[in-house]
């Protein structure tokens, strides 16, 4: 259980799929075994606390090195113009945060993107949704 605003979290994650999404159509413009998107979950400790991580993993464009840094930047996009906002991410990295959470990436260009969530478990009182 996580204790988190719903709507929100919805949203962080449609933008994570939308964008992996556009890497995968990038790379694979018809059907292709490697056009897949897996999103995994698990509980994790860290120092002493319990946190559930969601990672998103696709086998699209990735995001190269240079930007990596700089992906969750308002109004940054590496999208053609027209084709983002360059906000997805950043709201999406304010939300999690706001959460008490980390937002995460890991990423090779051309091979992969992985974006790693991890939110902290709700204590037993705390259970329901915000």
């Amino acid at each position: 259980m996580i204790k988190v605003r719903g709507h929100q979290i919805q949203q962080v994650f449609l933008n994570i799929i939308s964008n992996a999404r556009y890497a995968l159509n990038q790379k694979f413009s018809r059907a292709h075994t490697n056009k897949i998107l897996d999103i995994k979950g698990e509980t994790v400790n860290t120092n002493g606390n319990k946190y559930v991580r969601v990672i998103f993993f696709d086998h699209g464009t990735g995001i190269s090195s240079a930007i990596l840094d700089r992906i969750c930047a308002p109004f940054f996009s590496n999208k053609p113009f027209g084709e983002g906002t360059g906000l997805g991410l950043s709201i999406s990295q304010a939300i999690i945060k706001d959460h008490g959470g980390n937002l995460y990436f890991d990423s090779v260009e051309g091979e992969y993107a992985k974006v790693i969530i991890e939110l902290p478990a709700a204590t037993e009182e705390y259970g329901e949704e915000l």
